[in-house]
């Protein structure tokens, strides 16, 4: 029996889980990693660390497996969180932290470049917004200066370079893409965006296929042939994808992909590579909710509430008409692309509870959700919903998407669907994988008081973002 090793290195751990032929789990290992936040509109990570920690859930994972086992592993798939970028030296070394995707340091340099909106998001596929690599990117070699020996380009990149044998300096298209430097039409980086954005094309690694040869790992000589950002590894968690079914994946921020037809894409909705091999490539509409787990961690901090994950699901049982509150927790995403609004509350001066707060905060997820899947439907209809990330755990969170999107959601048992994804790509697609596990179905209620505070929420968002204009 073959098995393939999946590579999920997430913004709060690394992941190591080990599939059979027929795509049942064998074994895994999580390595929890850090992330820093120095000062507003930064979010860091140890760069060292994340390789340590995926070295280590690799090498925890394997030694699970008895030695035929671990001799039959044929190949490996990495995915990894978009977005997040560093400079990293030839021989391997971090010469700077990890930037986090969460990080919007490089907002002053979007100034001059609002005139050029349009041809950037026409090239590149993407809003101009410093939550993508650009800007990031900017600043690093910025800081680093025109040292030959310095590599920049997304944390995949700097990961595969250390894993493989031959230290592959390589990107996949759906991680180039975020950088906000490839061009979608030729699969290459852009000449103009480069120099736009004032990223040398020298220092980045090469475009590559998400399914394609990208080397082989360093300790255990397993073939890697998938490399894929985490969501769009996600959209292959249950195999070939169902064109009427749009994926949400509730993690630290929230993503809804859909099936798209071209690399035209919806207004205003990201234009996302989710698939590339040397035959050509697939998109995906991609909407972005930047504040879910995040929203979460947000009001903890801010309103001195213990746990607010935990006593989520009780919250929302427990307030039947909860406050509004305006989510533009690290920025408000798709279809606004704003980063210039502060987080608030509806009627910001009422003595809420924690359990308000908390409920208000849940549904502002749902409500940014919904937006997005408007938009999407005016394209293709989007009939079904599959949930995945952590916060899918909460059931009344699931019941009120249904309720609100009046759309089944299904929720399969399946924590590892990131990992499922990338694994099923590296190896090959093949059909006969089992689906996983017991898929919980929420079926769409009527909830006329939902439907009434969704539509007032998105009154009261409107004047939030006026408001925020004339500021």
């Amino acid at each position: 029996m073959d098995y393939v090793l999946a590579i999920d290195q997430g913004t709060h751990a690394s992941r190591a889980v080990v599939f059979d032929a027929q795509g049942q789990i064998v074994a895994r290992q999580l390595c929890p990693i850090d992330l820093a936040r120095p000062q507003r509109g930064r979010a860091e990570q140890d760069a060292e660390q994340i390789a340590d920690s995926v070295e280590q859930a690799i090498d925890a994972a394997l030694q699970q497996l008895g030695m035929r086992q671990r001799q039959a592993v044929r190949c490996c798939g990495i995915a990894t969180q978009r977005s997040t970028v560093l400079a990293w030296r030839r021989n391997g070394a971090p010469a700077s932290a990890a930037i986090n995707w969460q990080d919007t340091r490089g907002a002053p340099q979007l100034a001059p470049l609002h005139s050029s909106a349009e041809a950037i998001r026409r090239i590149s596929g993407l809003p101009l917004s410093a939550h993508y690599g650009a800007t990031k990117l900017h600043w690093l070699h910025q800081l680093t200066g025109n040292d030959p020996d310095i590599r920049l380009g997304p944390l995949s990149s700097f990961l595969l370079e250390r894993l493989t044998q031959d230290g592959t300096f390589a990107v996949d298209h759906s991680n180039a893409q975020r950088m906000q430097l490839l061009d979608i039409h030729t699969l290459t980086w852009s000449p103009v965006l480069s120099d736009w954005f004032g990223v040398p094309i020298d220092s980045l690694p090469v475009c590559q296929p998400v399914n394609a040869a990208h080397g082989t790992l360093r300790d255990c000589a397993v073939p890697v042939t998938a490399m894929a950002g985490d969501q769009n590894a996600a959209w292959f968690a249950s195999g070939a994808p169902d064109p009427a079914m749009a994926l949400v994946n509730l993690g630290s921020g929230a993503f809804v992909l859909a099936a798209q037809q071209s690399a035209a894409g919806i207004p205003e909705l990201l234009s996302s590579i989710v698939y590339s091999d040397a035959e050509g490539c697939s998109f995906v509409a991609e909407g972005t909710v930047n504040g879910a787990g995040n929203a979460l961690q947000w009001l903890e901090s801010r309103w001195h509430i213990g746990h607010p994950e935990s006593r989520l699901a009780a919250w929302l049982e427990q307030v039947q008409d909860p406050p509004l509150f305006m989510n533009s927790v690290g920025g408000l995403g798709s279809p606004w692309w704003r980063e210039d609004l502060q987080p608030a509350f509806s009627d910001s001066d009422k003595p809420y509870s924690d359990a308000e707060r908390g409920a208000a905060v849940a549904e502002s997820i749902v409500f940014l959700l919904q937006h997005n899947l408007e938009r999407m439907g005016g394209q293709q209809p989007v009939r079904r919903l599959r949930i995945s990330g952590g916060l899918s755990r909460i059931a009344p969170l699931c019941q009120k998407l249904a309720n609100l999107s009046q759309c089944p959601v299904q929720r399969p048992d399946d924590r590892e669907a990131t990992a499922r994804g990338i694994a099923w790509l590296a190896a090959g697609r093949p059909e006969h994988w089992q689906p996983p596990g017991e898929i919980q179905l929420f079926q769409p209620a009527p909830d006329p008081g939902l439907r009434t505070r969704y539509e007032r929420f998105t009154e009261e968002l409107r004047h939030f973002i006026e408001r925020g204009s004339r500021d």
